[in-house]
């Protein structure tokens, strides 16, 4: 394999749909919220993303074979007027390195594009470094135009500066460059957890926006949990000598 390929497997015709990106980042926030979603909505295997970019080895399944490292397409087509068909990117791997992360975002871009694309919801975490009973859900965009309705889901804005590392940034820079609307849903998250109760926020606001009722019963269990890792954090950070607060000021990388 010499170049990031994609795989059709299912032939399908979809009207503009939204894109959904949930690839592994920050707290994994993202991937568990963008893999709850497509499995709440029972969305359908449209395609695989194959890469050299990936890293170089196979995963083995169970009973002892393997498969390539990839990502995929999955796609939901709307039930109501008020909704719209989604595309989901979701995997277990982003690139390994700056080239492979502009090489890879272009290919789903072009994916997008076959289906006429034309807004993207990248989502991922806010990595604050301190831990919060009720997270946050921050937003980034590439058009103004998309603000009002954010703010009007619950959306925070009061968060600026900083960086978004990975495919949840470069979707919507590469994407303004195409004409495609974009924005990327963060939610505040400690950095250093597996994140289900950040994810569960984001998902809050999430199916707002594309106006879907799912279940959030089987992730709020799995906030319940990371609820547990948090109180054991706080208590190790209780243990050890008061430090003066890191200054949120300056660039703030998130993914």
């Amino acid at each position: 394999m010499k170049e990031t390929e994609f795989v059709i497997e299912h032939e399908v015709k979809l009207n503009k749909p939204i894109l959904i990106e949930g690839l592994p980042g920050l707290g994994l926030v993202g991937k568990i919220a963008a893999d709850h979603l497509l499995s709440e909505l029972k969305a359908k295997k449209l395609g695989t993303l194959y890469s050299p970019f990936f890293p170089p080895q196979v995963v083995i399944k169970k009973g002892g074979l393997v498969d390539m490292m990839k990502n995929e397409f999955y796609y939901w087509q709307a039930e109501k007027d008020t909704q719209s068909d989604l595309l989901f990117i979701v995997g277990d791997h982003q690139g390994t390195n700056a080239e492979s992360h502009y090489d890879l975002c272009n290919k789903i871009l072009e994916v997008a594009e076959l289906y006429n694309t034309k807004l993207i919801y990248t989502l991922g975490g806010y990595g604050t470094g301190s831990l919060s009973r009720s997270p946050k859900v921050f937003g980034a965009v590439n058009s103004k135009t998309l603000i009002k309705p954010l703010k009007s889901v619950g959306v925070s804005f009061e968060k600026s500066g900083g960086a978004i590392v990975g495919a949840a940034g470069l979707l919507l820079g590469q994407g303004k460059l195409q004409g495609i609307k974009g924005a990327c849903l963060m939610g505040e998250t400690h950095g250093q957890i597996i994140d289900a109760r950040s994810a569960k926020a984001v998902l809050e606001v999430i199916q707002k926006l594309l106006h879907v009722d799912i279940s959030l019963s089987q992730l709020e269990s799995r906030a319940k949990k990371t609820e547990k890792m948090i109180e054991q954090v706080r208590k190790q950070e209780e243990e050890q000598a008061p430090m003066p607060p890191a200054s949120l000021e300056g660039p703030t990388y998130i993914r």
